[in-house]
């Protein structure tokens, strides 16, 4: 690598790790053999088990799909999905090349698992992110029986972020939804992609989710409620919206969010202000059951992989001191001792949004114990709110 490319490198990672979510599934191993009765709602009833790895092993794909609607809009897409094997090579999630590392959890493109169809949640990276921002949140979905899928929302990514050339903030409002909408046809409808299509043929057409961070989180809202002129998509059915910008959304809009929706946030976070966003958003949401947990101190940066890279960068070989110092000082909205671990915080929003996901798009009555105030009496470490 060149000194200019290393640079150049070293600025995109950096921003990818301030942007992105924790790298590992961590947890146990996924099982070797996955339930008979396949689908999401054939996981553990016991509520512990939704915050870990679920019955599944993981796999992930990365396909490119094309919208010829918006003068051939290209979007990079990550797929994670159920299999039904443990053993294979573990996939490599890469920024830039010579920095990467492999996942602890999903394979590199193993057949998909039998016994579908399973729910499908899509994931929105925040503004200046990358598609694979979240694969702690992402690769658990999946081995509790979800097909999951992320797109770079082209103009508001870490590549664009650093060329200067991000897309003005009305144009990636738009856009993201729309984003959102085309990945969901292009899974439903076969495209001639045989990864794309192999994996869209065990989604549930019927139980669609998204959830999203910051940015992103205001892209699940937007996509339920729509947004001024903008209509919702009606076939997502459920939502979870983590540290959401939204405030960039008007009362009318999120008074347009009618679907089961989960708002989680932390109480150190000034990015995202609780009160300007999280309360907000609480107050003018009509969807039921209306769920907001609030995390006592986590940061903005406690649902990135912020803290997990301070620590795995230092055992990369010829890594440019230069992106370490630029990650600790990303780090400094998250981690450190005046914040709660991010991975604590990490494992509360596994532990909520897969509950709520198998709940409201599985119909998992045993993973539904895991949401009421009764059980979540029990976690110090959150102000829970549940609105039927």
């Amino acid at each position: 690598m060149t000194g200019a490319t290393r640079s150049v490198a070293a600025l995109l990672a950096a921003a990818a790790l301030c942007l992105s979510a924790a790298c590992g599934g961590g947890g146990t191993e996924p099982a070797p053999d996955a339930s008979p009765d396949g689908g999401a709602a054939a996981t553990t009833a016991a509520t512990e088990a939704t915050g870990e790895l679920g019955p599944y092993g993981v796999g992930r794909r990365t396909v490119t799909v094309t919208d010829p609607a918006r003068d051939g809009r290209q979007l990079t897409v990550d797929l994670w999905y159920p299999t039904d094997t443990d053993d294979g090579e573990p996939s490599t999630y890469e920024f830039v090349p010579g920095i990467a590392y492999d996942s602890e959890t999903a394979l590199a493109a193993p057949p998909v698992a039998g016994g579908g169809p399973f729910p499908l949640v899509i994931y929105s990276h925040g503004s200046g992110g990358v598609r694979f921002v979240a694969s702690f949140h992402t690769e658990l979905l999946a081995s509790h029986g979800f097909v999951v899928a992320a797109p770079d929302h082209a103009g508001n990514t870490i590549v664009e972020r650093f060329l200067g050339t991000t897309d003005p903030v009305e144009d990636i409002r738009r856009d993201r939804p729309a984003d959102i909408s085309f990945v969901i046809d292009s899974l439903l409808d076969p495209t001639g992609d045989a990864a794309l299509d192999e994996v869209g043929a065990i989604v549930d057409p019927a139980s669609i989710g998204v959830s999203g961070h910051s940015f992103g989180g205001f892209t699940a809202l937007a996509i339920a409620g729509g947004q001024g002129d903008l209509a919702p998509d009606e076939r997502v059915s459920a939502i979870v919206a983590m540290a959401p910008a939204s405030s960039l959304l008007t009362d009318a809009d999120l008074a347009g969010v009618d679907v089961p929706t989960m708002v989680v946030s932390g109480t150190d976070d000034i990015t995202t202000p609780i009160d300007d966003n999280t309360t907000r958003a609480a107050a003018a949401v009509a969807g039921r059951p209306l769920l907001r947990v609030d995390i006592e101190g986590a940061g903005h940066q406690s649902f990135t992989d912020v803290c997990d890279y301070t620590v795995l960068l230092r055992d990369l070989p010829d890594i440019d001191p230069a992106i370490v110092e630029a990650v600790d000082a990303l780090a400094e909205e998250g981690c450190g001792p005046d914040f709660l671990p991010a991975d604590e915080v990490q494992q509360i929003v596994n532990r909520y949004a897969v509950a709520f996901f198998l709940s409201e798009l599985a119909g998992d009555d045993g993973a539904a114990a895991v949401l009421t105030d009764e059980a979540a009496e029990a976690d110090a470490d959150i102000t829970f709110e549940r609105s039927d």
